[in-house]
This record gives C-alpha cells, sequence and structure tokens, in this order.
C-alpha cells in the first residue's frame, strides 16, 4: 500500500470520525463549552473546504485573486468561529491574538501547497519526457 492511500484513508477516518465523536460527546457528556468548540471547528473546517473549492476551482479567477479570496474567507471563517467560542474580551484583541497564528498557519498550507504542486508538476514532466 502506498502512503497516498495511507493519508486518503486517515483523512476519510477523520472525515467519519468528527462528526461521530461529536454526536457521541453531545449524547453521552451532554451540551458543554467543549462540544460548542469542537462543532465550531468541524463547522469551520466544512466551510474552508467549501471556499477552498469555490475560490480554486473556479476557471475564471487567477491564482493570485484565488488565494486572496480564500485567504481573506479563511480569515473571516477564523475570526467568526473565534467570536462564537468567545477567545477574547473584545474584537481588538481577538485580532491581536488570531491575526499572527492564523497567518503563520495559512502561510505554512500555502507553502506546501506549492511545493507539492511543484513536485507533481516535475513528475509530470518527466513522466511526458520519457514517452
Amino acid at each position: 500500500m502506498k502512503l497516498r492511500d495511507f493519508v486518503f484513508a486517515m483523512l476519510t477516518g477523520i472525515g467519519i470520525g468528527i462528526p461521530v465523536a461529536l454526536i457521541c460527546m453531545i449524547c453521552i457528556g451532554g451540551w458543554n463549552p467543549i462540544v460548542m468548540e469542537f462543532l465550531v471547528w468541524t463547522i469551520a473546517s466544512a466551510l474552508f473546504g467549501v471556499l477552498l473549492v469555490i475560490t480554486f476551482k473556479s476557471e475564471r479567477m487567477n491564482p493570485i485573486l484565488s488565494t486572496t479570496l480564500n485567504c481573506a474567507g479563511c480569515f473571516l471563517i477564523t475570526i467568526g468561529a473565534c467570536t462564537i467560542i468567545g477567545y477574547a474580551e473584545s474584537f481588538l484583541e481577538l485580532l491581536m491574538v488570531v491575526a499572527p497564528v492564523f497567518i503563520a498557519v495559512y502561510v505554512a498550507i500555502v507553502a506546501i501547497g506549492a511545493i507539492s504542486m511543484k513536485i507533481n508538476e516535475k513528475k509530470a514532466n518527466e513522466a511526458l519526457s520519457k514517452k
């Protein structure tokens, strides 16, 4: 089995396991702040996925516009989730706490995505040059 198959299997397990875990947490432990935080981040994650498809699967947008819109949308989703959960006393405090973490995580994800695309592009070009 290839590493890619393991990663896909893990992601599938996470995709199924998170809603199941959430339902179990609510049924067994009742509604509490931990369940609320877990639910909010699960919904935010789903919204991140939808936004990713909307911004990067469009043939009409160039990569810079797609990345800019995706970053802005993800930031708004993150700020919304943090506001609902109550991570800060004020909006300014929330921005000061969340913005640096968001920027670091977003840059890391974009860098990993760019590196992955370059590796796949190189493999495709090598395969085409062998033909």
